[in-house]
């Protein structure tokens, strides 16, 4: 059977006019919706192991806000470094250009942010990280639907039958990166119900999701389109996608390696799960005496 057959027919979503200008775009819609989605699945998790709602909830907007503004600002100067030479020397460019995101400089953003708020919280980041790594595919599955839709990330001409045909209408058939990391993202959220059905140490899926996303990112950087036609710049060969691919994966092992020698990773940094004295979550309920490594009771009454 000719795989052409099999190939992802080519479309585009593009904005619905509001008015001016003004365009209400497919891709703010579902970074949102992943955004929302993922927010309410870490609050969910939270109840669910005995965090505190409200620690997840300030947690996530330090890291979701400071990491789109380093995505979004760290951008060009990853892969575009002529260009912001140019904004720079001219910053009024700024605000004519779009400047793009880059996950990886939003990860770096959101890991700065998590140390920010542990400072001035008093908060363990391997407690609020594990619930902000369970519920990541959740919010990446939307994330990445936006890049796919609006077709973001062009990759090299192939006859895959997961392929994009005649992509950007120019007759040939490409991988779609953006496709294959709402696939991952679909696997990897499908992983972490599975695996959060039973107790796990906090931590565990911020190991987890680290050292299963950076292999797959590596690996899917290679089949990504060279800068000429609108794929990525290359430093000493690799993407900047693939050194930070080989960060992430260093820190989850370094996740790992922390909770086998332990000791159990507790809510607060002063080394308990009960809110100390003089911390700004001092009014706070204690988690329920839950275990660090054990989900909260269930409510149903046990059959005799």
């Amino acid at each position: 059977m000719n795989t052409i057959l099999l190939l992802i027919p080519w479309f585009k979503l593009h904005g619905w006019p509001l008015f001016g200008k003004l365009e209400i775009q497919p891709f703010g819609i579902l970074v949102a919706l992943g955004i929302l989605l993922g927010t309410r699945v870490a609050e969910w998790r939270a109840q669910k192991t005995g965090v505190p709602p409200q620690l997840i909830s300030d947690f996530l907007v330090y890291t979701i806000g400071i990491g789109l503004a380093s995505a979004y600002l760290l951008n060009k100067p990853l892969y575009d470094w002529d260009e912001f030479k140019e904004i720079v020397a001219k910053p009024s460019m700024f605000f004519d250009r779009y400047m793009g995101l880059s996950s990886y400089a939003g990860f770096a953003g959101g890991v700065a942010a998590a140390f920010l708020f542990r400072k001035r919280k008093h908060v363990t980041i391997m407690a609020m990280g594990d619930l902000f790594c369970f519920a990541f595919p959740f919010a990446w599955f939307f994330g990445r639907m936006g890049c796919f839709v609006v077709h973001d990330h062009p990759g090299l001409v192939s006859h895959f039958a997961l392929a994009v045909d005649n992509y950007n209408e120019q007759g040939q058939p490409r991988h779609d990166l953006g496709f294959y990391e709402v696939l991952w993202s679909a696997v990897a959220l499908s992983a972490n119900l599975l695996l959060g059905s039973k107790p796990r140490p906090r931590g565990f899926f911020m190991a987890f999701i680290p050292m299963f996303y950076a292999p797959v990112r590596f690996g899917l950087d290679y089949l990504r389109e060279v800068p000429i036609n609108g794929g990525d710049v290359r430093y000493g060969g690799f993407t900047p996608g693939q050194y930070g691919s080989i960060l992430m994966f260093a820190a989850g092992l370094l996740v790992a390696i922390r909770l086998i020698r332990g000791p159990a990773t507790t809510i607060y940094t002063s080394g308990t799960d009960t809110p100390p004295a003089g911390t700004p979550y001092a009014d706070l309920p204690a988690s329920a005496n839950v275990s660090a490594s054990q989900p909260p009771p269930s409510k149903k009454k046990r059959k005799s």
